[in-house]
Formats: C-alpha cells, sequence, structure tokens
C-alpha cells in the first residue's frame, strides 16, 4: 500500500511508524473516501491496549498515516520463535494475553463519537498478526483499518469477506451482519491456538478453510496440551460458540473470565513476566532495535540512511502492515454450504451427445485490501504471487530476511557448478583407485 519508514516527531521527541501511500492508490476515489473515514474513527481510539494512530492527512497531494512505534513483536512472532526453540507459551501468559485485548476492545466497542453517539465499532481482522507485545510486556492490538463503523460513509464492497479466514466468526464467514461477539469470537481462536499450541494453517486450499470458518467444530485446546484445568477449556469454548447468542455477549465478560481463571490458577502472574519472555526470545533483535531507536531520537547528522536487510528483518515493525489487511474475495451473492463442497469438479453429462461439462463451484481467492482497495500485488517484491518477506514475518511468523529471487540463470549456475564438483570427486576417485 505504501512506503514505510521510521521517524522521529520534533515535539514529544518519539518514534513513530510513518507510512506514505502509493501514488497510484492516491488518485483512486474509493480509496480517498475510505482513508477519510478511517481518520474519522480510528484517531479517536485511545487506550494502553490499542496502539494509536497519532495522525492522517496529506501533505503537498500524498496521503499519509503516523502511528506509535510499538518497540515489540506480533504476537505470531513470538508463537513462531518460541515453537522454533521448541518452548510452549505458559498458559498464564495466554490469559493474560486474552485479558488486556479484552481490555482493548471493550473500550473500542464502546466509543462514540464527538457527539457521544455509539459507533458501534468491530475490529474484524483479529489475529496474531495483530496483536503486539511491546518488550515491556505491553498487550497491543495494532491495526482497528478493517473496521466497521457507523461513522464509516464507505462500505466494504458486498463481495469482499474482511477478515483473515482461519479467524473469523462463522457469520461473518457467512457474511452475515457481525457484531462486537465476533470480535469475542476472533479472540477465543487466537486463545485456542496459543492454549492448544496448535498454529491454524494460514495457506492452504482457501474454499475449504472458508467453508471451515463458516461451519466450524472445535475441540477443548486441553486435547493438544495436557493439564489444562477444565475451567480453561469450558471459558474458551464459549468464546467459540457457533451462534453469538451462545457466546460471551460482550470482550467485557470475555475478559473478566479470563481474569478469574488467572487469579485462581495464577495470581503473581504480570507483564513483567511477559517482558522477561519477550527479552529472552529476541535478546539479539532488541538490542538492534535500541541501538537504531537511539540514534534516531539523538536526531544526529539528519535522515538515517534506509536499513539493511540484516536490521530490516530484525525490525519487522508491527506496525508496518497496519490498513492492509487479509480478506476473501468471492461471489456476491454466494456462501459456502455445510453440505456443498467448494471445489471445481470434472463431471459426465447424463445427457446423451452433449460430451464433458464442468460443474464448477464459484471461484474464491484471498486477497490484500487497503481502504476497501485490493492491493493484492501492487508493490510486490518477491516472486509473482507470493507475499513479500515483510509480510511474512507479520503475518506469519518468519523473520523476514530479504532475499533476492532465484531466477532460472541462477539455477542452471548452480547446476553447473554441482555437476563440476560431482566430476571432479570422481576423478580423484579413479586416480585413486589406479594408483
Amino acid at each position: 500500500m505504501g512506503e514505510v519508514f521510521l521517524a522521529r516527531e520534533e515535539g514529544p521527541g518519539r518514534a513513530c511508524v510513518v507510512k506514505k501511500v502509493l501514488p497510484s492508490l492516491a488518485g483512486n476515489v474509493q480509496f480517498l473516501a475510505r482513508f477519510r473515514d478511517e481518520a474519522r474513527v480510528v484517531r479517536r481510539l485511545a487506550h494502553p491496549n490499542i496502539a494509536r494512530v497519532w495522525a492522517m492527512g496529506e501533505v503537498a497531494g500524498e496521503l499519509y498515516l503516523a502511528m506509535e512505534y510499538v518497540e515489540g513483536k506480533t504476537l505470531n512472532r513470538l508463537a513462531w520463535r518460541l515453537r522454533n526453540r521448541g518452548r510452549v507459551l505458559p498458559v498464564a501468559l495466554v490469559l493474560l494475553i486474552g485479558e488486556r485485548m479484552c481490555q482493548g476492545l471493550a473500550y473500542a466497542h464502546d466509543a462514540t463519537d464527538e457527539h457521544g453517539q455509539p459507533l458501534h465499532l468491530v475490529h474484524r481482522d483479529l489475529s496474531p498478526a495483530n496483536v503486539c507485545i511491546s518488550y515491556a510486556g505491553e498487550v497491543k492490538i495494532i491495526d482497528f483499518g478493517a473496521a466497521q463503523s457507523t461513522l464509516k460513509q464507505a462500505q466494504t464492497a458486498p463481495s469482499v469477506v474482511m477478515g483473515s479466514i482461519s479467524y473469523m466468526a462463522p457469520e461473518q464467514a457467512r457474511k452475515k451482519p457481525v457484531d462486537r461477539r465476533a470480535d469475542v469470537y476472533a479472540t477465543g481462536v487466537v486463545l485456542w491456538e496459543l492454549l492448544a499450541w496448535q498454529p491454524l494453517a494460514q495457506r492452504g486450499d482457501v474454499s475449504e478453510r472458508w467453508k471451515r470458518a463458516a461451519y466450524p467444530k472445535w475441540e477443548p485446546p486441553s486435547q493438544h496440551r495436557a493439564g489444562l484445568p477444565p475451567e480453561v477449556d469450558a471459558v474458551v469454548l464459549q468464546a467459540l460458540a457457533t451462534e453469538p447468542e451462545a457466546r460471551f455477549q460482550d470482550a467485557a465478560a470475555f475478559g473478566a473470565a479470563l481474569r478469574a481463571l488467572r487469579e485462581k490458577f495464577a495470581p503473581n502472574v504480570g507483564e513483567a513476566d511477559l517482558a522477561r519472555l519477550m527479552g529472552q526470545a529476541f535478546a539479539k533483535e532488541k538490542a538492534v532495535e535500541d541501538g537504531v531507536l537511539a540514534e534516531l531520537l539523538r536526531g544526529e547528522g539528519g535522515p538515517r540512511a534506509p536499513l539493511t536487510d540484516k536490521e530490516l528483518s530484525t525490525f519487522a515493525p508491527p506496525t508496518a502492515l497496519a490498513f492492509e489487511h487479509r480478506a476473501l474475495d468471492a461471489p456476491a451473492d454466494f456462501v459456502p454450504s455445510a453440505e456443498v463442497e467448494l471445489v471445481v469438479e470434472e463431471a459426465k453429462s447424463e445427457t446423451p451427445g452433449s460430451g464433458d461439462r464442468a460443474l464448477m463451484t464459484p471461484r474464491s481467492r484471498e486477497v490484500r485490501m487497503a481502504f476497501d482497495v485490493d492491493v493484492t500485488g501492487e508493490a510486490a517484491v518477491a516472486r509473482p504471487g507470493e507475499p513479500s518477506s515483510l509480510v511474512q514475518a507479520l503475518e506469519e511468523g518468519g523473520e523476514g530476511v530479504a532475499v533476492a529471487p532465484v531466477d532460472g540463470m541462477s539455477q542452471k549456475r548452480w547446476l553447473a557448478a554441482g555437476l563440476f564438483l560431482v566430476a571432479l570427486a570422481m576423478g580423484f576417485l579413479v586416480v585413486w583407485l589406479l594408483g
């Protein structure tokens, strides 16, 4: 969607993330309308568990967003790092993260406009990629850019289902109206994944994942992690109820239930413990980050040179993908059925003489949306059809090292070099045997 800059505010002297919108998008009427709608909403949100958007505007014809710089990593990256090291996220910290997420959501859901009228805000795209854990142990929801609200005049297209498929509520996947209970469900999915320590599929067949989202079947997380108390299973499964009426009716109620569990089973666990875990998991990254931030805030020598590939992989700032969201692009009048397989099938016609015919269910695809505009591949850096390394780092947990794609010529050179080494080794072997 745009270029991302690490910047310093001249007044408060704090670091922030500035995102400058690509010129090709800045001229899009639909994009501009939603951009202005978003500015009216997200700038009103001020809560410790929500990353702030300081400003959205235009300078010299260029649109920009200035956002809080959260010194930390996404929940996705934390889980990925722990799994890579053969560790698990302690249950007490999972409960703490869920509790703090609910506190931020409860505030957002009750937010009002300048006249005191409720905004009826719904995030719609909660996932571990949109939750940040700071090095200080703070939990922050880092993007309300896909949210629906009464202040937004531009509405999402009927063909688009906003949100990450694996985390969306059943009513959302079925293209029904959603309210705050959809965010309760998505938070439940995030906690289920962390408690069961079973990463949900983020790739693969879109139709099958869409069908699972629309008609979910959840097992108790204790079936995947031994020792979980039955009370934890019960609370998470209530949040994951298929029908909204059977869930916690708001984030405050869900958060209160999680707090009761934490106080019962781990009363002394808090942000300091989460900070300690972050320090252990990202010691090297934090050191690099601290150094660059110190240089930035000193303001010596003017603008800093662009980050190197190594620094970029270390940083991967959590808010870099703010206002860019996964979505499902499908025919406007189509919703998945519990009985119908969402696949493309070849079948023989039963009508004599008519030949073969193809029975095709509607095609669907995952796209990247920004302000209701499809930005899939807008500034692709990786191979066509593949997400960039930064996107992988933030959304899928990878480390985000920028690696140049290997073209056909490079592959041939490596193959030739390999054959040469094999031939050389065979020559030495023949000489040794004859000698």
